[in-house]
């Protein structure tokens, strides 16, 4: 019986051992080099003075790197595409929402629109024409009731985020529309670095540190997932539907731990926070500060939870800061069709510094559950990482269907960047011209609007219409057919201001082109 008792004492010992993480013990995901060559950044000729146009960042070879937006940008965070297609983006220190349209998608923004005041945002999506905007303690809904492209009216749609104190810690929210399931998923930060009172507990429903889910009216809320420090990103994945995210972990125990996860959400999931990190590890020292003491004694309760984690889909390197994260799509290079973007922000207490870049998580196919590496995509932000020194810091993230992403900085240089692969074919590139060839400016239009036809086949034998429409198909404007002219001047001085359809009807051509009228 003696022996017997040792061996169980052994045996146990052990196995405690094997579960506490060492450096070399972490399963990190590895490391592609896509050898990134440095290229000087396009500042469009509207933005120079605004933006200094001798930038360089680093980008796979043929990849080029274009100012879509900057000016009066404080806080900018996260983007959203609007049922029309237009970019928005939340400035979240000034409290606007606005709207970046790109008519002649030439991968600049037109103007900024302010669509939505006194809204301090980190996360907006749309649903049924209708923003939905996660701030600290509610989720506001905007409505744009007369159409005229200002969200006037707004309502609180989920009150009580986080609970009381929800102002602490973390403030972000992330909201995540769940079309197919008509569910909502909202992530809602820890109060501190490593809180005891965060831990998750039986009979009690903890409000910090977790995602949580609603059905699409925004009742039945209930927790998803815990155990989740900081998912500031969140998005679902387009083939299976599921909702992956990215952590922020913990600070104070060294340069390399906990590593930053991305991974499935999954459905009861426990995720380490506060008490273990990556895969079913705990922390190397819990006496290195009073945050990290408060935890223990490691409770049993604690270990059963520890021993219910699964392995992140990708570890990577800690203090990175994952802000967005984007699934790639097929209009994108062969190479990162399968795959998933993430933008690091970048550390803060680290030496040297990292972060302050976005990379590539390479899959399979986008059933993949585990990534086959990590390369850095867009990097060249940070220019010192000994001193810390960087004249930016990534945060929000989209796609769209023509190869393009989109990236914003938040701090020390505000603005929005389209990182694309301009094709030299005909009939590979992004950007077909229209025959005939029509130019409708300005872009945002006040009293008149022109239009300059060129390349029209028959001129003699073309009359040429010009109608107005709203986004309810009503008409408000309509030229009766008249005889070619290359030039034309619209009044639009009884039209309000808002975003509208224009279609040019050029003998039995009929051609639509998006315009905004701001007064």
């Amino acid at each position: 019986m003696r022996y017997l008792l040792i061996f169980i004492f052994l045996f146990v010992l052990c196995q405690k051992l094997n579960s506490q993480s060492t450096e070399g013990s972490i399963p990190m995901t590895p490391i592609k080099d896509l050898r990134l060559r440095p290229v000087k950044v396009i500042v469009p000729e509207k933005y120079k003075g605004i933006i200094s146009d001798n930038l360089t960042v680093n980008l796979p070879e043929g990849y080029k790197a274009q100012i879509f937006y900057t000016g009066g940008l404080q806080k900018p965070r996260f983007f959203t595409w609007s049922p029309d297609s237009i970019l928005h983006i939340t400035d979240m220190n000034s409290g606007k929402i606005l709207a970046l349209p790109d008519f002649n998608r030439d991968r600049v923004a037109d103007t900024a629109i302010v669509v939505a005041e006194n809204v301090n945002a980190h996360s907006i999506e749309f649903y049924n024409g209708d923003i939905y905007a996660a701030l600290t303690d509610r989720v506001l809904r905007l409505s744009d009731e007369n159409k005229d492209g200002y969200f006037e009216k707004r309502s609180v749609f989920i009150s009580d985020v986080g609970g009381p104190g929800s102002a602490g810690g973390h403030v972000t929210r992330t909201i995540v529309f769940d079309r197919i399931n008509n569910k909502i998923y909202l992530s809602i930060g820890s109060r501190c670095n490593v809180c005891k009172e965060e831990k998750v507990v039986p009979d009690r429903e903890p409000r910090r540190a977790v995602i949580e889910q609603y059905n699409i009216d925004g009742t039945g809320r209930r927790i998803f997932a815990t155990g989740v420090r900081n998912a500031v990103g969140m998005t679902l994945n387009p083939l299976t539907n599921q909702l992956w995210a990215n952590n922020n972990g913990s600070d104070w125990q060294g340069n390399d731990i906990p590593p930053e996860w991305i991974d499935i959400v999954r459905d009861g999931g426990f995720y380490g926070y506060p008490i273990a990190h990556s895969y079913q590890m705990y922390f190397p020292n819990y006496n290195f500060n009073n945050d990290y003491k408060g935890l223990l004694p490691i409770t049993a309760f604690d270990s059963s939870l520890v021993r219910s984690m699964k392995m992140p889909a990708s570890l990577v390197q800690a203090h990175s800061a994952p802000m967005g994260i984007e699934f790639s799509n097929n209009s994108f290079d062969k190479e990162f069709q399968n795959g998933i973007f993430v933008a690091y922000r970048g550390s803060w207490n680290r030496s040297p510094a990292t972060g302050y870049k976005i990379v590539f998580l390479g899959l399979d196919d986008f059933s993949d559950t585990t990534a086959n590496y990590v390369a850095d995509f867009v990097s060249g932000f940070l220019t010192d990482s000994i001193s810390g020194s960087h004249w930016a810091r990534p945060v929000g993230l989209e796609t769209d269907n023509k190869g393009n992403l989109y990236l914003g900085s938040d701090a020390v240089t505000t603005f929005v960047m389209v990182i694309y692969k301009e094709t030299t074919s005909s009939t590979g590139s992004n950007y077909i011209k229209e025959e005939p060839q029509i130019t409708v400016y300005p872009i945002p239009a006040k009293d008149f609007i022109s239009i300059n036809l060129t390349n029209v086949p028959d001129k003699t034998d073309n009359d040429v219409s010009v109608a107005i429409y709203d986004l309810l198909g009503r008409n408000l404007f309509e030229t009766q057919g008249s005889n070619f002219v290359s030039e034309m001047k619209i009044d639009i001085g009884n039209i309000p201001i808002g975003f509208y359809q224009m279609i040019i009807r050029i003998g039995n051509n009929k051609i639509n082109k998006p315009i905004i009228i701001n007064k």
